[in-house]
Order: C-alpha cells, then sequence, then structure tokens
C-alpha cells in the first residue's frame, strides 16, 4: 500500500500545509509524506531475517510487519523526529506534531483498508482494529489498489485544488524557498 500512502500522505499534507503556513507562515508539511512511511520500517526487520538470519525483537517479542502500527510507537516515532529535526532548523512541537500526523495518517488509512489491522491502541490494548471498507487487493499492477488509488488521487487533486484557489503563490518559485520550510 506504499503508494497509497504517498498519495494520501500527500493530500493531508497540502491541506494542513495550508492551514499552517497561513498561521505561522513556515509550511514543513513534507515531514507528514515522509512519515507515512515510518510504520512500515518494520519490514526491514522481516527482511533482516530472511536475508541475513537476524533477528530482532523489541521487549521479548519477534518484530514482524504491524509491530510499529500502534500509538506507542507513533509517540515513540514522533519524540524522535522532533528531536532530530531541531538542528536541521525545525521547531519541536512542529516536528512533533507534522511527524505524528503522518504517522498516524498511515495507521489510520491501514485501519480503514483492512478488516483484520493491527493492534493499534497498543500499549493501551492488544486487541486488533479494522474496519475493512473495501477488499484490498494488488490488482493496478501488482502495486496497488484500484479502488484506492481512484480515491486518493481524487482527494490529492481537490487538496491541490483547493490550496491553488486559496493559497495564490504556493506552486511559485517564491514560495520554493528554503527559508519558508525551515523558519
Amino acid at each position: 500500500m506504499h503508494i497509497e500512502h504517498l498519495i494520501y500522505s500527500a493530500a493531508l499534507a497540502i491541506i494542513i500545509g495550508m492551514l499552517y503556513s497561513r498561521a505561522t507562515g513556515r509550511d514543513p508539511s513534507w515531514i507528514i509524506i515522509i512519515s507515512a512511511f515510518a510504520p512500515d520500517i518494520d519490514t526491514l526487520a522481516c527482511s533482516m531475517r530472511s536475508w541475513f538470519g537476524v533477528t530482532l525483537a523489541v521487549n521479548g517479542h519477534v518484530v514482524h510487519h504491524g509491530a510499529f502500527h500502534s500509538i506507542g510507537a507513533l509517540c515513540v516515532y514522533a519524540i524522535l523526529v522532533g528531536i532530530i529535526l531541531v538542528p536541521v532548523g525545525i521547531r519541536f512541537w512542529e516536528g512533533l506534531l507534522f511527524a505524528g500526523i503522518g504517522f498516524g495518517a498511515h495507521l489510520l488509512e491501514d485501519a480503514l483498508v483492512y478488516e483484520i489491522s493491527y493492534a493499534l491502541l497498543w500499549p493501551f490494548s492488544n486487541r486488533i482494529y479494522g474496519i475493512g471498507v473495501c477488499d484490498y487487493a494488488l490488482d493496478f499492477y501488482g502495486i496497488a489498489d484500484t479502488q484506492v488509488l481512484i480515491v486518493g488521487l481524487i482527494l490529492l487533486a481537490g487538496a491541490v485544488m483547493l490550496r491553488s484557489r486559496l493559497d495564490r503563490e504556493w506552486l511559485s518559485w517564491n514560495a520554493l524557498r528554503p527559508q519558508k520550510f525551515l523558519r
């Protein structure tokens, strides 16, 4: 679901970036898009097990896909990103907020698509949650689900049109100066 996460997080980042930019004059919404892929870092642990025979464990449990799809992992990730981005010029609470939004978007997207999802509320509950709005299948060249992709593209187009309409200089070269992203 990587392509879908990119599209949905980009739509979310465009809207949140517009609102945040109007309020503060800064737009670090790119953190949302990058953070939308963070929960899937656990697939790297699965790959290490198959490639090198190395098994990673957290708190005595073997790391598998879905191990980091929880509120606990979201909090740890957001705090780490907030700390890491301070030397780059992004305020701690901004990094924390935008990283949390991106990570949370990933969790919400997975919960909406998959009927049986992950233990999203861990450490508060080990119960597995999922809504399963559609039957997810990799039917678009084996890389994405057509229904989820179409809805995401519609949302992305709507977000681009809305921001272009309300924020005239959003797509101008002047708007892409580094100071706007880092102030």
